[in-house]
């Protein structure tokens, strides 16, 4: 066999033209390797890679058979089952290279950032590889993988937008918005900027949020004392001063009740002491409510406060009872002299 036959036959067998003793003989050597029809998806290119490593090797072999000539005869059909053979090596090499590049080229452009800028007036929507949805507002533009690897999920925010993450304890969900890293584990929640006042705020609808600084930013201001940051809950709200460093957490302006809350008559009352009163408002809404005077538990309520929002409750309650509300960060204080 010289050099154009060996190709002929290389190219015979990845062309599907070969004689079935051809194929035989391809066949019976790279099936110990790969399988063969991986051998047709070969490129030309990549099968003059295999052409001009192998036909090195053959001279080499067929240096080494006229030097053994003298001693024994070896079969021609032998030397070439030898040829062929170390041909199908180098061919599933080739194969298996190529297929490592391919693999690891398909992760690279999984991994690649992708922008997503909503330049719409209405929201837009986008599903990430996990599951988890976000709602970006008109203008905000968020940056995200195809693919989360390692042991946490990242997005990058700019703008306001709504997450509704995916529950994975073993991958945490951080979403990077200037100075502010937002942590989660499964939950939704709001990140809105203020350039205005030059804030970020993060509000909480379901689940538990870590808010605290990026501290590999640039942007902070090293004269100011580092910020450890705050946890916040359903109905609670952090909002980052970014100049001076620091979080301010409050009741969100609009509380919502929780999901287990939307009883028909968790919030129907029938001249019901306070005390049983507040402890279903303050567990329907995940939000403390304490009272200055304990006399205050001996009121009595009646009413159905079901479709009214939390300070709409709150309003109706006092005025019926002679008392007053006030909100203290994140809990809420019942004031008056109550009943005996």
């Amino acid at each position: 066999m010289n050099r154009i036959a060996f190709r002929q036959l290389l190219q015979k067998y990845a062309s599907g033209t070969a004689s079935q003793e051809e194929k035989e003989l391809v066949d019976h050597w790279y099936e110990l390797i790969y399988n063969t029809d991986n051998i047709a998806a070969l490129k030309d290119a990549e099968l003059s890679v295999v052409e001009e490593e192998m036909w090195n090797r053959i001279e080499q072999d067929m240096q080494w058979s006229e030097g053994q000539s003298h001693a024994r005869k070896i079969p021609k059909r032998q030397i070439i089952f030898r040829w062929v053979a170390a041909a199908a090596i180098l061919i599933a090499v080739a194969f298996g290279l190529n297929r490592y590049l391919f693999v690891d080229q398909r992760n690279k452009d999984n991994n690649k950032l992708t922008e997503s800028i909503n330049s719409n007036p209405e929201i837009k929507k986008i599903v990430l590889e996990d599951g988890t949805t976000i709602t970006l507002q008109p203008s905000a533009k968020l940056t995200y993988p195809g693919h989360f690897a390692g042991d946490k999920r990242e997005v990058y925010l700019e703008g306001e937008a709504f997450f509704d993450v995916v529950k994975n304890p073993a991958k945490p969900f951080l979403v990077h918005s200037g100075n502010l890293i937002t942590q989660v584990l499964g939950t939704s929640f709001t990140i809105k900027p203020n350039r205005k006042f030059n804030t970020i705020m993060v509000e909480v609808k379901t689940g538990k949020v870590a808010v605290y600084e990026n501290n590999n930013s640039g942007k902070l201001n090293a004269s100011q004392p580092k910020n450890q940051g705050a946890i916040i809950t359903p109905n609670q709200k952090a909002v980052y001063d970014i100049a001076n460093r620091n979080f301010n957490i409050s009741i969100v302006e609009n509380p919502e009740p929780l999901a287990e809350a939307h009883n028909p008559s968790h919030f129907v009352f029938d001249d019901t002491n306070l005390a049983t009163v507040l402890e279903n408002i303050s567990k329907g809404y995940a939000i403390d409510i304490m009272v200055e005077n304990e006399n205050i538990y001996h009121c009595k309520f009646s009413g159905d406060i079901t479709n009214q929002g939390l300070y709409n409750k709150l309003d109706l309650i006092c005025q019926s009872t002679g008392l007053q509300y006030e909100l203290l960060g994140t809990k809420i204080l019942i004031k008056g002299k109550g009943c005996q």
